[in-house]
This record gives structure tokens, sequence and C-alpha cells, in this order.
């Protein structure tokens, strides 16, 4: 089982740095500067950016192969991917509504930005709560679920997304 050590390798490694991105725009948040100019809410805008660009660009499209040969293992596996998507849609949009508030922020009158904290707040919440359950639940149905030689598909196509993104 070399090919799922080494996936779940990889995605624990991408976990990690998407915790690190969420540290640095909670950080940014706290500092509570971008309430109040325009460039401090344009450098919180642009921490979520790096945020969004590294979940879609880079750790998503490992896990496509993962969860396509999961899907319709078991009802709990299936409820556990339905769970995710749940989050990570609800996820994106937080931060299509927080990014909408920032960029009016940056340009306009105060109040603007209302709610903005709160949002990235219930995203940190949630986020982090989606990889506990990838790190913890998603490993564990994989690990019952999932042959050697499905492993190995799955280890080939995140080295494919690897190779994709360094592109």
């Amino acid at each position: 089982m070399l090919a799922a050590e080494c996936a779940w390798a990889v995605l624990r490694v991408e976990h990690a740095r998407l915790r690190e991105l969420l540290n640095l725009v909670d950080d940014a948040l706290n500092d509570g500067a971008w309430a109040c100019s325009g460039p401090q809410a344009e450098a919180l805008s642009a921490l979520i950016e790096r945020l969004q660009a590294f979940d879609h660009t880079t750790h998503r499209p490992k896990g496509v192969v993962l969860v396509q040969t999961l899907r319709g293992r078991s009802v709990q596996a299936d409820d556990l991917l339905i769970r995710l998507e749940s989050t990570r849609d609800c996820c994106d949009d937080l931060l299509l509504q927080a990014k909408t508030r920032l960029k009016a922020a940056a340009s306009g009158p105060a109040g603007v930005g209302d709610g903005v904290e709160a949002l990235l707040h219930e995203h940190r919440r949630l986020m982090l709560v989606h990889l506990d359950e990838e790190d913890s639940l998603l490993h564990s149905q994989t690990a019952t679920h999932l042959t050697r030689e499905e492993w190995a598909a799955v280890a080939s196509s995140i080295s494919v997304a690897m190779g994709q993104a360094k592109a």
C-alpha cells in the first residue's frame, strides 16, 4: 500500500499548506487594518486569492480520481463525500461573499465591508473541519474500500496533477 501512503503524504502536506494560508488570512483579518484602509483591504483580498488559487488549482485536482473511485462503495463513504462537497461549496460561497464585500470596502465608504470578519471566520471554521474530516474520515474510508490497483491509479493521477501544477 505504498501508493496509498504516498498519496496521503502529498494530500496532508497540502492540507498543512491550506492551514497556513488560513492562518495568514486570519492574522490579516485580526490585524483590523483592512477595515480602515483601501490598500489593506486589497492585501486581505490578495491573501484570499492565494488561498483559493492553491485550493482550486493545486489541491482539488489531486482528489478527483480518489473521490470518483470511492464513490458508490458504501453508504458511509457516499454520505461523507456529500458532506465534504457541501462544505466545500459553502466555503467557496463564503469566500465569494467576503471578496465582494472587500472589493467594495477598498473603494467605498466606511461600513461597506461589514460582515467580512464573520464570513471569513465561518469560512475558516468550516474549512478546518473539512480538512480534519479529509485527514481522518476520508482516509479511513479510502483505506477500507480502495484496492492496491485503485491506489496506484490515484497516486498516478496525483503525480500527473503535480506535473500540471508545476507547468
